[in-house]
């Protein structure tokens, strides 16, 4: 699919750059380890983190397979809201307003509280809602689970929340989650956190009706070996990560009837989309060639990280006289610093495009509007799921703009465009 001939038809449509997304690949992550996980604990459910790509398409799927999402602010819990019922988006992150509370609670989501301001909120929305069921989000500071965030379970921070929110009238603590990760530690990372888990509500079960285990995510995915070379540490197979927590859950859940909820994003988002950029331009310089692309470190690597890029060179031509050279490949911005590869060996000619394999998670959402804005995304049918954003839809968003003279011609000539040269109006 990823044949010149397809990508060329696809930039003249979209632009020069566009994400390229596979369906297929994301169900195939999504089913395969909520499967995996039911045949250790039937009564676990896969919330997919928005955070990784809140595209309506991804959101869309899991709504069709019946799935869960989890959302950390409102923006991503008014996406989420689009597709799938409110008792299918769990809700955690650190700032949840009195109104997003309410909102949440009265719709019928699972909200996981982070701070002892939520409680302050929800004791003043208590006497107006008639049941209340709550999370509370926990860290251990202590077992390598520390985390800004969440009550700290050592330090007598978790007990008095409890105390806070025995005293509202029909507030019941169903849910316990913790997502303070170690990827490194390999399988053993969510492990900890379901043991740690397990052993608070295991404690709390006499009063508290805990109900779910949330142990967050964390998971790395499925990547080609050129990436997982990469990492200092043994990467598991979403198979490896399932049996274990499937394994851990079941010798130390609390009681017969427990939920278990697991939330990744990067494990089943990250191999489903790749980044397709024309090379506009190859040129000499005196430490060598260098190909220009019509995409950004910002959009490749927008989180700095520092795995490199697994790239692809599709060309346009076939010749085999071509030689394959050394190329520093470039990005489209002013800045200096917009390398995208120091060493990049293809036979790269104008026209020809760079395959960024691997781009589905914290790409997307993470590319600043500077300079150049987010491009567009295609599935593998040629479909539009994404237009590239430009100045319309960049400057909506602003309440004011300048009403500039129509550059057919001179504002000196029009005394109704001069007059409005320097005039504000509200966009609607």
């Amino acid at each position: 699919m990823c044949e010149h001939a397809f990508l060329d038809k696809i930039a003249r449509e979209v632009g020069d750059s566009f994400y390229l997304f596979d369906e297929a690949a994301f169900r195939r992550n999504y089913l395969g380890l909520r499967g995996r996980l039911r045949q250790h604990w039937p009564g676990t459910d896969v919330a997919y983190a928005l955070k990784a790509n809140y595209m309506p398409a991804l959101v869309a799927c899991v709504a069709d397979m019946q799935g869960q999402v989890e959302v950390v602010s409102r923006f991503e819990y008014d996406v989420a809201r689009r597709f799938l019922l409110a008792e299918r988006i769990i809700y955690n992150g650190p700032i949840k307003r009195e109104a997003d509370l309410r909102f949440a609670l009265e719709a019928g989501s699972q909200v996981n509280l982070d701070s002892f301001a939520e409680l302050e909120s929800l004791a003043r929305l208590a006497g107006e809602l008639p049941r209340v069921r709550v999370g509370l989000r926990l860290n251990f500071p202590s077992s390598q689970l520390m985390s800004r965030f969440g009550f700290d379970v050592e330090n007598g921070e978790l007990d008095e929340a409890l105390t806070h929110l025995e005293a509202l009238p029909g507030v019941e603590v169903v849910a316990l989650h913790c997502h303070a990760t170690c990827r490194a530690l390999g399988v053993e990372d969510p492990v900890r956190r379901i043991r740690r888990l397990c052993e608070v509500a295991s404690r709390l079960l006499p009063t508290h009706p805990i109900e779910t285990i949330n142990i967050g995510g964390g998971l790395l995915g499925e990547m080609p070996a050129s990436l997982r070379s990469q990492f200092s540490f043994p990467v598991p197979s979403l198979e490896e990560y399932a049996d274990a927590i499937g394994e851990a859950f079941v010798h130390h859940r609390p009681s017969a009837v427990t939920r278990l909820v697991v939330e990744p994003g990067v494990s089943l988002v990250a191999n489903t989309m790749c980044l397709a950029a024309r090379v506009m331009e190859v040129r000499q310089r005196r430490d060598g060639w260098q190909a220009l692309l019509d995409t950004s470190i910002n959009a490749v690597n927008p989180t700095r990280s520092s795995v490199a890029p697994l790239l692809e060179a599709v060309s346009a031509s076939r010749d085999e006289a071509s030689q394959p050279q050394s190329l520093k490949l470039v990005g489209h911005t002013c800045m200096e610093h917009d390398v995208i590869c120091k060493d990049f060996t293809a036979a790269l000619q104008p026209g020809d495009f760079v395959l960024v394999k691997n781009r589905g998670a914290y790409s997307l959402n993470y590319t600043p509007p500077f300079i150049v804005p987010a491009c567009g995304v295609v599935d593998l049918e040629g479909r539009v799921l994404k237009c590239a954003d430009g100045e319309a839809t960049i400057l909506a968003s602003y309440m004011q703009q300048l009403d500039a003279p129509q550059a057919s011609q001179p504002a000196s000539n029009n005394k109704e465009n001069a007059d409005h040269e320097h005039t504000f109006h509200l966009c609607r």
